[in-house]
């Protein structure tokens, strides 16, 4: 019986001591990615800075008109009807930014593109690609989110999968004043939104 108590007891020491190993191995992991993503949000941030100086060296300090930033939009996707491209050019305390926007349909099926020239609001723009540098991904019955760039260097984004009702997202930021963004209902998965948001041209938007 003592032997047997021993054994028993050797078991549940050892288990958990295993127990507390992986509690400990997960707070490094924690701490390790927690570093990662602070060390991205730095990294990402004083891109930022240094392509906002060089703007400033040329004299480019403001947002383009949303006129032009419509000309960036996708003119046609296939299989889908177009709507009118939209957008305005806001000014509001210290702050300038354009926005422009187009709608397009298929039956029931909606997509809709955005842009914004962050230009004359440094700032904003800094808040959300701090975000995204976050590198956050996650999944659940209800939703998928994960990290993006699309390839594009020193591009930080984020695609949103609602699982429930189809609808997909995808935001992206980019040249240290742009973000793009690609809506899209009654969806799979993100592949359309993706490839949507290729046929925007983001490597030149990203030398801006």
């Amino acid at each position: 019986m003592k032997k047997l108590t021993c054994l028993l007891l050797g078991g549940v020491l050892l288990t958990s001591a295993c127990e507390q190993a992986q509690k400990t191995k997960q707070a490094y992991d924690n701490l390790a990615k927690l570093k990662d993503a602070g060390e991205n949000i730095e990294n990402t941030l004083d891109a930022a800075k240094a392509q906002r100086e060089e703007r400033e060296k040329r004299g480019d300090t403001l947002s383009l008109p949303y006129k032009e930033l419509q000309t960036y939009l996708p003119a046609e996707i296939s299989g889908f009807t177009a709507g009118n491209p939209e957008g305005q050019s806001k000014k509001m305390g210290g702050f300038a930014f354009s926005t422009a926007s187009r709608e397009f349909t298929k039956d029931s099926v909606t997509i809709i593109t955005e842009l914004i020239d962050y230009n004359g609001a440094h700032d904003m723009y800094q808040g959300a690609a701090a975000m995204f540098a976050l590198g956050m991904e996650s999944e659940n019955d209800e939703e998928l989110v994960k990290s993006t760039s699309l390839g594009i260097e020193g591009a930080s984004g984020m695609e949103n999968f609602h699982k429930k009702d189809g609808r997909a997202q995808l935001t992206l930021t980019l040249g240290g004043r742009f973000m793009v963004r690609v809506d899209a209902d009654k969806q799979k998965d993100l592949s359309l939104v993706e490839s949507v948001a290729k046929q925007i041209d983001l490597k030149k938007l990203a030398k801006l």
